[in-house]
């Protein structure tokens, strides 16, 4: 909650600055006033703000309706939903084995929908499917330079070094990866020869981004499934790294800090 009052205060001296340069303020300004006290009663502000709903609604307004009242409109709104989410799934559980006019069907589709709905969900199903490869990672076209693992992320941060090295002995484990400091025998495993930074990838036609890029740092926000549990956690971005080790083909992970809870915050969605 310190955090929270800090951010609280700043807020207030903003709209107190505004009002003495004779600004007009809105009904933002005063709901602003009041953040430290919702954060209190409902957690973070992750867990109960409405972005995605925006943005549902962003999707809804580029629907064409013919305006009748009646209800009729709130049909065709309805059943535009429907039919995108229900290709959207199709799209995402196609089998391998499908037959290829069935694939050629669902592209003409989604590529019809998508030219005359720019924006829409049709339009991110395009993307998607053209993005789409075996496992639904897309890369971008320049990827960055290779990096130093021991201070890519700052003054301090050498352990991102061992956690990059403990997960590829797991990924080859008849290489044996040693570390670069070290002098036994094995596949050295050099800080910066290794990995190269990512500004961001898309899965599924969704971009993710990271904090340690600052074009992308918007976009570094995501959930994860524990497959044990099958529970969804939040989590933030820190990076996202290619790897390269000897001939294998290159390895894509992210470097990811999950966020916590305090016990007396009120139980998240996703753990109803």
């Amino acid at each position: 909650m310190s955090q929270a009052r800090i951010g609280q205060d700043f807020l207030t001296q903003y709209c107190r600055r505004l009002k003495g340069l004779g600004a007009d303020l809105t009904i933002n300004h005063h709901l602003s006033m009041h953040f430290a006290h919702f954060i209190k009663l409902f957690g973070p502000v992750y867990g109960w703000w409405l972005f995605a709903f925006e943005r549902f609604n962003g999707l809804l307004e580029k629907v064409h309706v013919n305006g009748h009242d009646g209800g009729r409109m709130e049909l065709t709104l309805l059943r535009h939903w429907v039919q995108s989410h229900l290709v959207y799934e199709y799209v995402l559980s196609l089998p391998e084995n499908a037959h290829p006019m069935e694939r050629e069907y669902v592209d003409k589709i989604i590529k019809s929908e998508g030219r005359s709905e720019r924006g829409g969900m049709m339009a991110e199903l395009a993307i998607y499917r053209s993005e789409a490869t075996t496992d639904a990672v897309k890369l971008p076209r320049i990827v960055g330079k290779e990096i130093d693992l021991r201070d890519y992320l700052g003054p301090g941060t050498g352990r991102l070094y061992r956690l990059a090295l403990d997960y590829c002995r797991k990924l080859y484990p008849a290489l044996h990866l040693i570390d670069d400091f070290s002098s036994d025998a094995g596949t050295l495993f050099a800080a910066c020869k290794v990995a190269r930074a990512l500004p961001y990838i898309r899965k599924h036609g969704i971009r993710y981004g990271s904090t340690a890029n600052r074009r992308t740092k918007a976009d570094s926000y995501a959930f994860i499934t524990d497959t044990a549990s099958s529970r969804r956690y939040p989590v933030e971005i820190s990076a996202l790294l290619g790897f390269k080790v000897q001939d294998n083909a290159p390895h894509i992970c992210a470097v990811i800090r999950r966020f916590k809870d305090a016990e007396n915050l009120p139980a998240f969605p996703w753990d109803l």
